[in-house]
């Protein structure tokens, strides 16, 4: 007897829907789909770790090459008095490009620095004051006439020599002394000589007086003569003496005049060459305020138009040199302290100018070559 399971099993294996699915296998993407799924998975988190999304950090940057243009500014208000080139003409290093107005003459002031910067001060006596004397300095001439009247109270003192007469003086003295202690020493020498003999006498007269022979007045005058020589000789003896400190006091006049001689010198001297450093010095200046020199080779520009008469004022840019040695470009950034560690040597860096259009034609590449606390990275 068919059980109730029995019962059932037939009508299942027997129904459409159960002999559909027995007799079809179903698609391979249903059998395969979750394994699909999961390796799909598996490649996004692995192309998620190996592909980094790019990080950009955004900082300022300042292009310029190794050797930058100059700019050159007026320092004075005051007009332009002479212009020496055109705009975008090659110029020299120290060329004068333009001069400003001043109460001197320039062509004076030029030609007088052209002299101070070829005469060194080992050679100082050559400067050429009768020269110079006719040039118009304005500003610039207290300065050259307190150095030219230095340079001629030295040249004065050179030439007349006031202390030469006393040394002629003291030389002339000290020879008439020389010759009169030599006459004195012969004189002296004849006077020992007599004071020996009436010595001698003396003593004789002595002897003859003990033994009764002469009387005492005979022997009073031989002591008397005696005396008298030895009077002389120390009379001798004193003027030696004093020519000798007459010659001692003549060489130290005469030691004293060369030592003052020799004072005078050193002070005319320093104070020539310390004023001629002071007209340097206020040449320099002059040059600084009133000269636009180039201190570069390079092109010369305009920043606008200029002419001579034009007024300028203090700090108004009038011309710039762009140097003919460009060397490299140089990037100078500075990277904000946020995220600043992430920065490692040999990254990227994408530039993007301003007034130039990187949206159309795209920016700039460059690797950072160093970092330091102000970021210099070489294009």
């Amino acid at each position: 007897m068919e059980t109730n399971k029995d019962i059932l099993d037939n009508i299942e294996l027997r129904s459409e829907s159960v002999q559909d699915i027995l007799t079809q296998p179903p698609h391979w993407m249903i059998r395969w789909g979750n394994s699909i799924i999961f390796v799909i998975l598996l490649l996004i988190l692995l192309m998620s770790y190996m592909i980094r999304y790019p990080e950009f950090i955004p900082a300022p940057i300042i292009v310029t090459s190794q050797n930058p243009p100059e700019k050159l500014q007026s320092r004075v208000n005051s007009k332009i008095e002479k212009i020496f080139i055109k705009d975008h003409q090659e110029v020299k290093k120290d060329e004068v490009l333009m001069v400003l107005q001043s109460t001197a003459h320039y062509q004076d002031v030029l030609q007088l620095k052209k002299l101070v910067d070829s005469i060194s001060s080992a050679k100082l006596s050559s400067f050429p004051v009768n020269e110079v004397s006719t040039y118009k300095l304005g500003e610039l001439q207290s300065d050259y006439n307190t150095f030219a009247k230095a340079f001629q109270d030295e040249k004065l003192f050179t030439r007349l020599q006031p202390y030469a007469p006393e040394n002629l003086a003291a030389n002339q003295n000290i020879s008439e002394s020389r010759s009169r202690i030599a006459n004195l020493r012969q004189q002296k020498s004849l006077e020992v000589a007599k004071y020996e003999l009436t010595k001698k006498n003396f003593q004789r007269s002595q002897e003859l007086f003990n033994q009764g022979v002469i009387a005492a007045m005979e022997l009073e005058n031989e002591k008397i003569k005696f005396l008298q020589a030895q009077q002389s000789i120390e009379n001798i003896n004193i003027s030696l003496s004093q020519m000798e400190e007459g010659i001692f006091n003549l060489n130290k006049a005469k030691s004293g005049a060369s030592i003052n001689t020799e004072k005078d010198k050193i002070t005319y001297s320093s104070q020539t060459l310390q004023l001629f450093e002071q007209l340097r010095k206020a040449l320099k200046q002059w040059e600084q305020g009133y000269l636009l020199v180039s201190s570069t080779n390079g092109i010369a520009s305009f920043q606008q138009y200029f002419g001579e008469n034009q007024f300028v004022k203090t700090g108004d840019p009038v011309l710039s040199i762009l140097p003919k040695d460009k060397e490299a470009l140089v990037g100078r950034m500075q990277v904000p302290a946020i995220n600043s560690g992430k920065i490692t040597k040999g990254e990227k860096v994408l530039i993007k100018l301003d007034n130039y259009r990187f949206q159309e034609y795209g920016g700039s590449q460059t690797l950072i070559r160093t970092i330091e606390p102000l970021q210099f990275w070489n294009l």
